[in-house]
């Protein structure tokens, strides 16, 4: 996209024969009524598109390419206009003034509300047919009043004359000039609007491309189902592009995947509802954590507009292109007043695949009526831990700060206290690179701390390594003698108190940087020196002096501990590394061993190779110690087996 385009996308809404459609032709000289049925019966279906550029009133020179969405306006297809209006940079909002603001008009309204679309164009179509036009006018601001739209310009149109067409053009330009950049956090997502095969060129899925930019030959997966594909090519405002930028209407052609027929056993499928994304940008979920809201504005005519919304009850989820089956469960409360918002979770069937910060709608499935809105806190909740007061902290810091970054990263290793970092607000719309900067700006306060690609909440991992550390202490406090406290034990005590018993590496690691060291099997601190028990003393010298009678040539196990206190005393110096183990008959002073294996490293630098008998005599050892000990360099990498030869290894 070149600095002197700028790319869009622009819906009506409004009441069923307003003139969404026809002002969209008479914009775009585009019919977007497409569909056999849609001409029969004189309504919008299904969600219609055309393509407009205009010049930018601002910035001059540059143009703006609009993607335009017709949504239906018949109360029985506003299933059809939310799946419209999810990725919309403006509305236009339709009023007829031959009619004015009618049941289906006010639903719109709402659903738009629901959405947390903040820039809108009100057209009031129809002037040529409006008896009284000041009277209209009026009509529109007195329903407008109050709300978001309060301020939002209100331009008299007619398709059928022309009149008004140009000034909504050029409110729209002034409307989008103001408009930010669309998001690009390299999270790209497109919800699946309409799947059809094409003849010799296979699947075709087309959407509005959010949260990034898409790449012809980009690996993709197509969630909720988590199926493979690959975009072959695509196709943006009509032409062939080797990138889709962000914020645009789309057509890819995928490989790896069929579209979705009714009977359909197949699993390597799309269709309508579903979401192109990237493989890396975490998974479909069977339950949301969610801030709902519902209006104080009743629909004429629609009794459940008015009436509270129930804890429990199964209603219509609507977010993106899909609709489907949920349960709601309110938090702290059994009913939803109009006029009132709670946290509350969403409870589905079929998995779904939503981004925090998402917004959607509520509406019921047998009366076709709108009943509230949302936005999405938690993308991954917890059914288990929907009511537990640490999801609420969670949710409650949540609730108005979904815009601060701060905020997301604090409420998540609050609760969670240790998250890998590439997964970390994964599936928001906010980069890896920004997330990854609000981390380290937190590890510099000390909130956090990194290990790797692992992220720690401060304080609290602080407190785990204090309670590993203590536990190493209290074997060196108990037992002087022990050179540690054994790995597997440290681990049985310490993975009850770790979110999952993976992050034990990481504890370890931590230990390990901070004073503290491996021997052997155990842990222990690095200053640790272990001692006999006094009862072993004596023992433990006499064996010293025996073990330590001939360097290259000491007695056997046998004669170096002749008694219960010797053979414990002997153990314990084993332990300590002050006498090797070489089998069950033979030891050596640690000092031996050091000295024996640096005359076997000479020779076989000099030579190169040598047979256990030429190395016997230029050590000088008996075949009852150097055996066992060229076994041993073979285990511990210093030697390498090779026949009767032995060589250096590496």
């Amino acid at each position: 996209m070149s600095a002197a385009e700028r790319h869009f996308i622009v819906g009506t809404a409004g009441h069923i024969d307003h003139g969404k459609s026809s002002l969209i032709e008479a914009l775009t000289g585009t019919d977007p009524d497409r569909l056999p049925e849609e001409k029969a019966r004189g309504m919008t279906i299904e969600l219609g598109f055309a393509q407009l550029t205009i010049p930018s009133v601002a910035n001059e020179g540059q143009d703006l390419h609009l993607g335009v969405v017709d949504v239906p306006g018949h109360a029985d297809f506003v299933k059809n206009m939310v799946a419209g209006v999810g990725s919309l940079d403006l509305a236009i909002f339709i009023v007829a003034a031959d009619d004015g603001w009618m049941p289906q008009t006010e639903e719109h309204y709402q659903i738009l509300q629901y959405l947390g679309l903040k820039r809108a164009i009100i057209a009031l179509t129809k002037i040529d047919l409006a008896e009284d036009l000041e009277l209209a006018l009026m009509d529109v601001q007195e329903n407008l009043e109050g709300g978001p739209w309060e301020d939002a310009d209100v331009v008299p149109v007619s398709s059928h004359t022309g009149d008004g067409i140009d000034e909504l053009r050029k409110k729209i330009a002034e409307a989008l000039d103001a408009a930010p950049e669309p998001q690009d956090a390299g999270k790209p997502r497109i919800p699946v609007d309409r799947a059809f095969t094409l003849k010799g060129i296979g699947t075709v899925v087309a959407g509005t491309l959010i949260d990034g930019s898409l790449d012809v030959g980009t690996d993709l997966v197509v969630q909720p189902a988590g199926v493979p594909a690959a975009i072959r090519t695509a196709q943006s405002h009509g032409e062939q592009v080797q990138t889709v930028p962000p914020g645009t209407r789309t057509a890819v052609n995928l490989t790896g995947v069929s579209v979705r027929e009714p009977k359909s056993t197949s699993k390597e499928v799309v269709g309508r509802g579903d979401v192109l994304t990237l493989p890396a940008l975490g998974e479909a979920v069977m339950a949301i954590d969610v801030l709902i809201s519902k209006s104080d504005r009743g629909i004429r005519g629609i009794k459940a507009s008015t009436r509270p919304l129930k804890t429990g009850r199964e209603l219509m989820f609507h977010y993106g292109s899909t609709g489907c089956r949920a349960r709601i469960h309110l938090l702290g409360q059994r009913v939803l007043e109009p006029g009132e918002s709670c946290l509350a979770e969403v409870r589905f069937y079929e998995p779904v695949y939503v981004f925090v910060g998402d917004r959607f709608v509520l509406r019921d499935a047998s009366l076709g009526a709108t009943l509230a809105g949302g936005v999405v806190l938690d993308e991954d909740a917890n059914r288990r831990a929907f009511r537990k007061e640490f999801q609420g902290a969670f949710l409650q810091a949540r609730r108005d700060n979904l815009d601060d970054l701060d905020t997301l990263v604090r409420s998540q290793m609050i609760r969670d206290k240790a998250v890998h970092l590439p997964s970390l607000l994964a599936k928001s719309r906010y980069s890896l690179d920004e997330v990854r900067a609000a981390v380290e700006t937190m590890v510099g306060e000390g909130f956090l701390e990194l290990s790797g690609d692992w992220v720690f909440e401060g304080s609290w991992w602080q407190q785990v390594s204090s309670l590993a550390a203590e536990k190493i202490d209290a074997i060196h406090r108990e037992h002087p003698d022990h050179l540690g406290l054994p790995l597997r034990d440290l681990r049985a005590m310490m993975e009850p108190q770790l979110p999952s018993p993976k992050f034990f590496d990481q504890l370890l690691a931590g230990l390990l940087a901070s004073g503290y060291s491996k021997a052997a099997a155990n842990i222990r601190r690095t200053d640790h020196i272990p001692v006999l028990p006094p009862e072993l003393v004596q023992a433990g010298e006499r064996v010293r002096k025996r073990v330590n009678s001939d360097l290259i040539a000491p007695p056997n196990k046998g004669e170096v501990a002749t008694n219960s206190d010797e053979e414990k005393a002997l153990r314990f110096l084993t332990h300590t590394g002050e006498v090797v183990d070489l089998d069950p008959k033979t030891v050596i002073s640690s000092q031996g061993y050091e000295h024996i294996r640096s005359l076997v490293v000479e020779y076989l630098t000099e030579h190169g190779k040598g047979t256990a008998s030429e190395i016997r005599q230029h050590v000088g050892a008996t075949r009852r110690v150097l055996m066992p000990l060229l076994e041993k360099l073979d285990e511990d990498g210093v030697t390498r087996r090779d026949g009767d030869n032995r060589t250096l290894k590496g």
